[in-house]
């Protein structure tokens, strides 16, 4: 009985481990010297799925900073994109790897772009991995925190939630899919934030430090 226990529970925790595992490479995609005469500038990379079975994903694309008159466009195993579509699905088998491509429109135009792309697994939306494309920008502009240095807890939120990690944060943000800025709040440690007024659906939380820099976005599914 008791290695049937163990049995039992080791499935389930490799299980849990085997879950997780979705790998973006590289990251992040740093394109500099961007050719404004050109028609568009590609940053790619690969997204595999290292489970055994076959997943669906959801990308949300944000964009963190962009020059006026640029546009910007993602690829996936499905397809690409126009630069209005800011979401959608695609499902990679057991093993497979494809590609999550970003494409930046210069028109013509001096500037650059940071583009952020999250990925989330449909079959368990706590599960997300996120990649960064810099086109003529260098990470500096974006402060790199690991992922697991902060998190929105409880997640999926009932609608109050709140932020544990990095005391930089200054204020938080709180975006629709459609880029919709839809709650603001000032950042305060061990601080509830309330979102109960918003439909249930998935958000975006984006953290800004004190000196209104990126710092990181993170999901949240309000049940």
């Amino acid at each position: 009985m008791k290695q049937n226990l163990l049995l039992i529970l080791s499935i389930l925790f490799f299980g849990q481990l085997g879950a997780q595992n979705i790998e973006i490479s590289p990251s992040p995609i740093i394109i500099s010297d961007v050719d404004i005469s050109a028609i568009n500038v590609k940053a790619h990379c690969r997204i595999t799925n290292t489970a055994d079975t076959t997943r669906s994903f959801r990308w949300n694309r944000v964009i963190v900073e962009m020059t006026e008159g640029w546009n910007v466009a993602v690829c996936d195993t499905n397809q690409c994109y126009v630069p209005t579509v800011e979401t959608e699905m695609f499902s990679l088998a057991g093993g497979q790897e494809g590609p999550l491509i970003v494409y930046a429109y210069p028109n013509g135009i001096e500037g650059g772009a940071i583009v952020e792309v999250i990925v989330t697994d449909k079959g368990n939306e706590s599960l997300s991995v996120s990649n960064l494309y810099y086109f003529n920008a260098l990470p500096s502009s974006t402060i790199d925190l690991s992922k697991n240095s902060i998190k929105v807890y409880p997640n999926p939120s009932n609608g109050l939630f709140t932020i544990k990690g990095d005391k930089q944060i200054g204020r938080l943000d709180v975006y629709s899919l459609t880029g919709r800025k839809v709650a603001a709040f000032t950042y305060g440690h061990e601080q509830w934030y309330n979102i109960s007024n918003l439909p249930k659906g998935i958000y975006l939380v984006r953290l800004i430090d004190r000196d209104g820099q990126q710092m990181i976005t993170k999901l949240i599914n309000k049940m």
